[in-house]
């Protein structure tokens, strides 16, 4: 196949343009007004009869059976391009002509490309059959012609591409119906939305043919369900969920389409699992497809809510913290980075919405850490404080990779924890009208978490967290200095810079502590390296014994001389 193409794509793309022309001069003749529509249609058929009765003598000769395939094939084309022009350009053929027109062209272009195995003439017939409707576009609404004209095109070629394993005819059938739904959507305009419109029933019709489709032609061709017929099956699945918003107008309809979507996939993969025997790829990429899928509708959960980006955090941020426990159970990196990198997305996510995401109070009135924002911000932090503490990767070269990542989970965890505090006290000012001290309370918070960091890398033994600290310390009293001592001396100043002072002698013992024990385990160390005296001087006696004595080798020697 790949040498064929090789050979013969240039034939193509000729092919195309020699359509092209047709159908330009079809349209240009009916502006000028040279021929009447019903003549354009004979000779359309007649030049297609033509090309194809060629083609087919040709192809009887050895050596132009490769010509005569590809002048069947551009007649087999020019059929196509008169039956779209008649049916979806002009309309003057009904819906039900044109099926039995395109039905009969179809069937005996594909039975004579399978009797003959032709592989070329039905790709040419292909192309044919969808750059007709590209080119014709009609002004007018004509698309149920369209819908019948791409079905029996879609039917018969993935037939024969399933029978005969010719894999471009089903691939290019389907990137090009897709392409033709696209370009024919954006030609109308349709105010309505919903489930029942026209654009929703063809585009469903077209992911549900598809996805049929490719699971008959995965199951016929015994490939375990993976290859490229996986790949089509979920690109077909992506590009219907991403008309889908532009469809249905609804945000409640798409979360339904997506857990719908998501469920049916994992069901699938039952199926995957009892009939594709050649290993499990297929199974797990089902699996997480369908996963991912339904994932994002719980993440659409609230959509058109002001909660919603609340909700989404929660969710997500529970979906993670399952697949990390998960992993650590049944002992999977895989998992356990899934989950890792969902955490880390969501962290990001929050710290730029939170600003503006509303506080969820859950007793009617603003109760500092007891509400929903606050609650997302203890849920990520648990989750990061987990990973520092459980979280280990056997695939890593290094135990000491491990250490890093374990400081990093807990870095992330220290500033989500800064970010709850953060918020947290800004919002209790803005509830409390605390205006007046709200940068003094902040100071002593961002104190207090400098004075957490240092118990952390003490309990931790992580000089990482008392060089975060320090910089916590030092960014404190920067903003002491230039902005808390602006303005009017108030007893919260007073107040506030001395509870400041108490905390940096709080954190002096910790940090002293911490030295104390640093210097005492090295010491300890040291201990454990050096040799001990007394074993050294036995081994000195050792070799002393061993030594012999010069003079009394001697006289061992002389007697045995003599």
């Amino acid at each position: 196949m790949n040498e064929l193409w090789k050979r013969h794509w240039t034939t193509l793309v000729g092919v195309a343009f020699l359509l092209a022309a047709l159908a330009t001069l079809f349209k240009y003749s009916a502006d000028q007004g040279w021929i009447t529509v019903g003549m354009k249609l004979g000779a359309g058929l007649l030049l297609g009869a033509a090309a194809g009765a060629a083609g087919i003598a040709l192809a009887k000769r050895g050596d132009g059976r490769r010509f005569g395939e590809i002048l069947t094939g551009l007649g087999a084309a020019v059929w196509y391009m008169t039956c779209s022009y008649a049916g979806v350009y002009e309309a003057v053929w009904e819906p039900l002509t044109v099926f039995i027109a395109m039905t009969a062209v179809t069937v005996g272009v594909t039975a004579y490309a399978y009797r003959f195995g032709l592989r070329l003439l039905l790709g040419l017939g292909l192309a044919g059959a969808l750059l007709a409707p590209l080119a014709l576009r009609p002004d007018a609404d004509h698309v149920f012609a369209l819908f019948l004209y791409l079905l029996v095109v879609n039917a018969a070629y993935f037939a024969i591409s399933v029978a005969k394993s010719w894999l471009e005819a089903r691939i290019g059938a389907f990137a090009a119906t897709w392409l033709l739904y696209a370009v024919y959507y954006m030609n109308f305009t349709y105010a309505d939305h919903g489930w029942l419109t026209r654009p929703m029933l063809y585009a469903s019709a077209a992911f549900v043919f598809y996805a049929i489709a490719f699971y008959v032609a995965a199951w016929r061709e015994k490939c375990g369900f993976a290859g490229w017929n996986l790949y089509a099956s979920f690109a077909n699945t992506v590009v219907f969920c991403l008309w889908a918003p532009a469809l249905l107008g609804s945000s409640s309809s798409v979360t339904l389409l997506l857990l719908a979507i998501g469920l049916l996939y994992m069901g699938m993969s039952v199926l995957v699992a009892k009939f594709g025997k050649q290993g499990k790829a297929a199974l797990y990429a089902h699996v997480l497809f369908g996963g991912l899928a339904f994932l994002i509708g719980l993440a659409e959960l609230g959509g058109g809510s002001e909660y919603r980006p609340l909700i989404g955090v929660a969710v997500w941020s529970g979906i993670a913290a399952i697949a990390i426990v998960t992993g650590r159970k049944r002992r999977s990196d895989a998992l356990k980075a899934i989950g890792s990198l969902v955490w880390l997305s969501i962290g990001l996510y929050w710290f730029v919405v939170t600003w503006d995401a509303p506080r969820l109070d859950w007793f009617g009135v603003y109760v500092p850490f007891l509400n929903g924002g606050a609650a997302d911000w203890m849920l990520l932090a648990a989750i990061g404080f987990y990973c520092a503490r459980n979280v280990r990767y056997a695939n890593l070269l290094r135990e000491s990779d491990n250490d890093v990542l374990a400081h990093a989970y807990a870095l992330l965890s220290h500033l989500v924890v800064g970010g709850l505090l953060t918020v947290q006290i800004t919002n209790a000012a803005d509830e409390y009208d605390w205006h007046v001290a709200t940068g003094l309370l902040l100071s002593v918070v961002w104190a207090v978490y400098a004075l957490l960091l240092f118990l952390w890398g003490a309990y931790s033994r992580g000089r990482l967290f008392r060089w975060f600290g320090s910089g916590v310390l030092v960014a404190v009293a920067a903003k002491a200095v230039l902005l808390d001592l602006k303005g009017e001396d108030t007893l919260y100043k007073i107040l506030t810079f001395a509870v400041l002072g108490v905390i940096c002698f709080g954190i002096t013992v910790v940090n002293q502590r911490w030295r104390d024990r640093e210097q005492l385990d090295e010491a300890a160390k040291e201990r454990e390296a050096a040799p001990d005296p007394e074993q050294v001087q036995d081994a000195g006696h050792s070799e002393q014994e061993g030594t012999p004595d010069p003079e009394r080798a001697d006289d061992a020697v002389r007697p045995s001389a003599q």
